[in-house]
């Protein structure tokens, strides 16, 4: 549209990571200026892009040695033909080219859901638009590798992107950054240094002990921890080194950007103690240390950061689990979520917790209240403990906060860095954890706990609230994994693919009485199932490579 004399403005229809792209037509030494921004009428003032004509008729000019996030292209000293003067050149044209990685696409979510699909693209928008030679937090104001979201981000990136490679860079930075002590700083690569939890902050620092470990589950990578062992284990030690009195870690920037309806967002964790987060990392880095000490055959080191785990965990404990109201610290979802997620309550209180973290979603009508660093803890603790239709209840809505809340109100089509309202940056992938939710838990594809490279497969598709369908797929390192499934007039139908060299365990979502078929025989009979156990609540299910379609019906009664 045009705001004034030689001046226009145009909506890109979403925001994105790009740079425009103009064409005009006019003399030589006429200049144009382009400026972008993400709201209407509010252009990045520090940043725009003058183009001098050559003249002699149409031509295009990109920015090609930079890139933007915006959604909005402002124009100043062109017209449009039906407007032009001749004074200014006659703008033609005008659009954004994304700019993002080469990382292959190789994951795909849909279902009968409008408004969950409609997240799932948001999240993707988002992260796409972050994708660059650094996982960025915006695309637009820092384009800082904050390292917090490549870790608790990653299976959710991984589900959709082949960005191994983007991944070990992200490794190679973290050790490149670490400081003498161990320290690894909140950002990778340094490109600034910053103060306080801004700089050192377990949750941003431990993604040099996550990554590696995420990489050898998801690749079957062995050679990333060879690589980054010493990087690995030198930051857990100094991590071990901040714990006060206690046995609790330094708090840093904690779970950061949670949020209560009385002051929003605040930034630093203002529901749960940054001393909470800080230490279930140490004991989770130190937990993995173990193992990645046990692969490479270190074995003093496996027993060192044993006892070291063992010794977290009795502290947390300690500190913050109080045996009598079942609850974790302030009570907080955060706090409760990080203690069944990483095991820091007693095992044999974990259903009576979960009681605890159930009450409290009730309390707070659903609304997610964790910030980014505990939603993803939020979302899985509940997946894991058998209460997807819980996860279902804080996601599918549209008032505020949440996702939906983005999508209706504002009309967003990527995150922004705030729960409940469009905050400084309106495309953040930090809260984009959801997408691992759709595809390990909806979808249901996953592999045993001792798998690496999805060589075995753990399969869960979940029907859950008023969802009746959901597909999609992954493409593992050993192929594709396809799930197409529904459920409609009692009737459970599944539509699967496994890759080659590939075994799996399938666990179907009706009761274990059910009448169940393959390709329409018996299920019993079927090639490339080698067992069925009716034994539990649900038919599990031991298959091979191949393609099947299972039908569930309910038992017959006398």
């Amino acid at each position: 549209k045009k705001t004034a004399p030689g001046c226009y403005e145009a909506d890109m229809g979403h925001n994105l990571s790009a740079r425009p792209v103009l064409k005009v037509r006019g003399k030589a030494g006429d200049r144009v200026t382009l400026r972008v921004g993400e709201r209407p009428g509010q252009p990045w003032e520090d940043h725009s892009y003058t183009y001098t004509l050559r003249g002699g008729g149409a031509e295009t000019y990109t920015p090609y040695f930079t890139y933007f996030g915006f959604q909005y292209i402002f124009v100043e000293g062109a017209d449009l033909e039906a407007d032009a003067t001749g004074e200014r050149p006659v703008l033609l044209d005008l659009a954004s080219e994304f700019v993002t990685s080469a990382a292959p696409v190789v994951g795909a979510f849909q279902c009968g859901n409008p408004l969950l699909n409609e997240i799932n693209d948001m999240v993707a928008r988002s992260v796409r638009s972050n994708l660059q030679s650094v996982l960025t937090d915006c695309p637009h104001r820092e384009k800082l590798g904050w390292l917090e979201v490549s870790h608790l981000m990653g299976p959710s990136i991984l589900y959709y992107y082949d960005a191994r490679g983007l991944y070990r860079k992200i490794c190679r930075d973290t050790t490149e950054s670490q400081l003498e002590n161990g320290l690894v700083p909140d950002i990778a690569p340094e490109y600034t240094r910053f103060t306080k939890g801004f700089f050192e902050s377990a949750e941003w620092g431990s993604a040099a002990v996550q990554l590696p470990w995420l990489l050898y589950r998801w690749y079957g990578d062995t050679d990333i921890l060879a690589r980054q062992y010493d990087t690995m284990a030198r930051y857990t030690d100094y991590l071990a080194t901040t714990r006060d009195a206690k046995g609790l870690a330094k708090a840093g920037l904690g779970d950061w950007y949670d949020w209560t309806p009385e002051k929003g967002h605040a930034g630093y964790a203002q529901l749960t103690p940054g001393e909470l987060t800080a230490t279930a990392m140490l004991f989770d880095n130190a937990r993995i240390l173990s193992r990645t000490a046990a692969l490479l055959h270190k074995h003093g080191d496996v027993e060192r950061f044993n006892r070291l785990s063992e010794q977290v965990r009795e502290d947390f404990i300690t500190a913050y689990y109080d045996s009598a109201s079942h609850t974790v610290a302030t009570g907080s979802q955060s706090a409760l979520a990080v203690g069944l997620f990483f095991g820091l309550i007693p095992e044999t209180d974990r259903e009576a917790v979960l009681a605890t973290l159930t009450a409290k979603l009730e309390q707070d009508a659903f609304k997610p209240s964790t910030g980014e660093v505990c939603f993803r803890y939020l979302l899985l603790a509940l997946a894991q403990a058998g209460r997807n239709d819980l996860v279902y209840r804080i996601i599918n809505r549209t008032d505020c906060p949440g996702y939906g809340w983005m999508l209706r109100e504002f009309g967003l089509k990527t995150l922004s860095e705030q729960w409940d309202k469009p905050g400084s940056s309106l495309n953040h992938c930090m809260f984009g954890h959801v997408q691992e939710w759709f595809q390990r838990h909806v979808l249901g594809i996953g592999q045993a706990e001792d798998s690496t490279g999805f060589e075995r497969l753990l399969l869960t598709p979940t029907p859950v609230g008023d969802l009746t369908e959901a597909s999609g797929h992954f493409d593992s390192p050993r192929g594709r994994i396809a799930v197409a499934w529904k459920q409609e007039a009692g009737e459970f139908s599944l539509d699967l693919i496994i890759p080659g060299n590939t075994d799996a365990t399938l666990v179907l979502p009706v009761p274990a009485n059910s009448t169940l078929m393959e390709s329409g025989a018996d299920a019993g009979q079927a090639s490339g199932i080698a067992a069925i156990d009716l034994e539990g609540d649900h038919p599990v299910i031991t298959l091979g490579s191949g393609e099947y379609r299972f039908l569930c019906r309910p038992a017959k009664t006398p």
